[in-house]
């Protein structure tokens, strides 16, 4: 499994923010990858092969939760980084923006953790009906 999040993707989907570091974008992929591939679950479990995570879930999941963490940080620096006139509007959005992402994330989470694929069948036989 190759998890292929970019540093330059992460940017993209913060609109290139002052401030954020490539190193600490490279930090948090590495971490969250590691997160992600612990929490999905794995083909072998699923009832069918369309409940199967696929690379590119994983991938969103993790672009997801580096998103929260680098605007976690933005938000913690964005006094350094833009003129107090600025900092405020700033401020406000990275704030709406970390809610938004973070709700993305728990979804993303939710897709690839084995609580949601699980190998789980509905049947109906003539003796009984199994919901």
């Amino acid at each position: 499994m190759a998890i292929a999040v970019t540093t330059t993707e992460i940017r993209d989907l913060l609109n290139r923010p002052r401030g954020l570091n490539e190193n600490t974008i490279s930090e948090y992929i590495t971490v969250r990858t590691h997160e992600v591939n612990k929490v999905s679950r794995d083909s072998y479990y699923v009832a069918t092969a369309s409940a199967a995570v696929t690379d590119n879930l994983k991938n969103n999941a993790v672009k997801m939760l580096v998103c929260t963490d680098c605007l976690a940080v933005l938000i913690d620096t964005v006094p350094s980084y833009y003129p107090e006139k600025e900092a405020g509007p700033h401020d406000r959005r990275f704030r709406f923006q970390l809610e938004e992402f973070r709700k993305r994330a728990e979804n993303a989470l939710r897709d690839i953790s084995e609580a949601v694929g699980s190998a789980y069948a509905e049947y109906q036989s003539t003796t009984r009906i199994i919901p």
